[in-house]
C-alpha cells in the first residue's frame, strides 16, 4: 500500500489521573509541612509544561493533599511560559553575567515577577542587588551550596562570604539554600550522607539565616532519604511517573503520566530477501507485513532503537526493523491479525512492565528515561487527557 501522510502524526497523551497518582504517592512520603517544588524544566521533561501545570491544579482543585507549592525551571524562558499560574517560580540555573544583553532584561522581569534567582557567587549578589534596585523591587534569591556535584554552586569555602554579602544588600530577600544530590537514588548511600552532612554544618555556622528555607532532596531522596526532605522537596521524574532507580518497582506506586502514541501510514508485505530502510541493515528472512510509522529521530526517537527496540499494536509485541530515519520508522506487524492504515502503535507504552516501556526503550538504546523523555520533540503534539476535577464525593479521603 501506498503510505498515507494525511492520517495524523505521532501524539504524547498526558494522563491527568496518573500525575494524581504520583502527586499522592509523594505527599505520602512527606511530613504534612514540607512544602512539594515540582520540577517542570525540560518542557516538564519532555511532557509539555503548560499541560502539567494544568494537571496540577487539577489535582490540587480535587484535593488539599496534592497540593504543590511551587514550580522550578532551569531558564527564563520556561518560567515565563508558567507564568499566568498561580504559583511561585524558582528558576534552577545560577545567575551569572547579569549586565550581558538579553540576561538583564530577563532579570528586571524575574524580579517584577516575584521569581526566585539563584545565586552561585558574591558577585551575582551584587549584581541582583543593583539589578533590584533600578526596578525599585526587592529581589527574591536563593543560595546553591555545591557539596559535590561539582556542576554549579557555591564552593563551601566561599559560603560564608556569599551569606554575608546577600545579607548585606536590602535590595536581596534571601528564601532559600538548596545543594544538590549525587546519587539520591541510591538507598543509604555514603557520599549522599556526606553530602547532607557538610550541607547542614554550612547552613548551622550562620543562625542569621534560619528564615531560609532550606531544600536538597530531588525525587531519590524523597524515596531513600527522609532526612534530607528539610523544607522543600524537589520532585522531577517522579512526578512523570518514572522511578528514580530508571527501573520499573511496584513498591512505589508511581504511574507513568505519557503514553506515546503514533498510526501506521502504510502497510508493505515483502518477501524474503527484502531489505528494510538505509544501508539494508534489515534484511527478510521470511515473507513479512511491515508497518510504516511517522515518528523518527527528529521526533525524539532514538536512532539507536534501530533493529533493537519494540513497539506495541493492541497487545501484540512488534520489533523495530531497520534503521530509525529523521521522519519515520519500520515495524513487523507479521503478527498482528488483520491490521489496518490508521491502527494506533504505542511507540512508548505507560503501562512500566511493557517491553515498549521508556525503561526498556533506554535500556536497549544504553542512556537513561530522562533522555528519552527530554528528547520527544516539537512535531509531536502533546494532549492532556482526564484532567476534569472529581466532585467531592468521588474523592478518596487522604492520608
Amino acid at each position: 500500500m501506498d503510505a498515507n501522510h494525511s492520517l495524523g502524526h505521532p501524539r504524547f497523551i498526558i494522563d491527568a489521573a496518573a500525575l494524581k497518582t504520583n502527586l499522592r504517592t509523594l505527599r505520602r512520603h512527606l511530613a504534612a509541612e514540607v512544602n512539594l517544588c515540582a520540577v517542570l524544566k525540560a518542557d516538564a521533561y519532555g511532557h509539555g509544561a503548560a499541560l502539567v501545570a494544568q494537571a496540577i491544579a487539577a489535582a490540587e482543585a480535587e484535593s488539599p493533599f496534592l497540593r504543590v507549592d511551587q514550580f522550578a525551571v532551569a531558564t527564563f524562558d520556561e518560567a515565563e511560559e508558567l507564568a499566568e499560574f498561580d504559583k511561585p517560580i524558582m528558576l534552577l540555573r545560577p545567575v551569572e553575567n547579569a549586565f550581558i544583553g538579553r540576561q538583564r532584561e530577563q532579570i528586571e522581569q524575574a524580579i517584577k515577577s516575584g521569581w526566585t534567582l539563584t545565586l552561585a557567587s558574591a558577585a551575582a549578589a551584587d549584581d541582583i542587588a543593583r539589578i533590584a534596585l533600578h526596578v525599585h523591587k526587592r529581589a527574591n534569591v536563593q543560595i546553591m551550596l555545591d557539596t559535590g556535584m561539582t556542576r554549579c554552586g557555591v564552593q563551601p569555602a566561599d559560603f560564608g562570604q556569599v551569606v554575608e554579602r546577600t545579607l548585606h544588600h536590602a535590595a536581596l530577600r534571601l528564601t532559600a539554600v538548596s545543594t544538590h544530590l549525587v546519587n539520591s537514588e541510591v538507598a543509604g548511600d555514603a557520599f549522599t550522607n556526606r553530602q547532607l552532612r557538610q550541607f547542614k554544618q554550612a547552613v548551622d555556622e550562620y543562625p542569621i539565616i534560619e528564615s531560609a528555607r532550606l531544600h536538597a532532596a530531588n525525587s531519590g531522596a524523597i524515596f531513600f532519604t527522609p532526612r534530607a526532605h528539610f523544607d522543600v522537596v524537589r520532585p522531577g521524574i517522579a512526578l512523570y511517573g518514572v522511578d528514580p532507580t530508571g527501573r520499573a518497582c511496584t513498591n512505589r506506586a508511581l504511574a507513568p503520566i505519557g503514553r506515546l502514541m503514533a498510526p501506521i501510514i502504510a502497510i508493505h508485505e515483502i518477501e524474503a530477501g527484502q531489505s528494510v530502510g538505509y544501508g539494508q541493515t534489515w534484511i527478510a528472512a521470511d515473507r513479512t507485513r511491515v508497518a510504516i510509522i511517522p515518528i523518527g529521530y527528529a521526533d525524539g526517537y532514538p536512532r539507536s532503537a534501530s533493529n533493537r527496540a519494540v513497539m506495541m499494536l493492541g497487545d501484540k509485541v512488534c520489533g523495530v526493523l531497520g534503521r530509525v530515519s529523521m521522519d519515520m520508522c519500520a515495524i513487523n506487524i507479521t503478527s498482528v491479525p488483520e491490521p489496518i492504515i490508521g491502527d494506533e502503535v504505542t511507540v512508548i507504552d505507560n503501562n512500566p512492565f511493557s517491553p515498549a516501556s521508556v525503561y526498556q526503550l533506554a535500556r536497549v538504546c544504553d542512556t537513561i528515561p530522562y533522555e528519552i523523555l527530554t528528547g520527544i520533540g516539537r512535531r509531536v503534539k502533546r494532549v492532556l487527557v482526564n484532567a476534569e476535577v472529581e466532585s467531592p464525593a468521588d474523592v478518596d479521603a487522604e492520608r
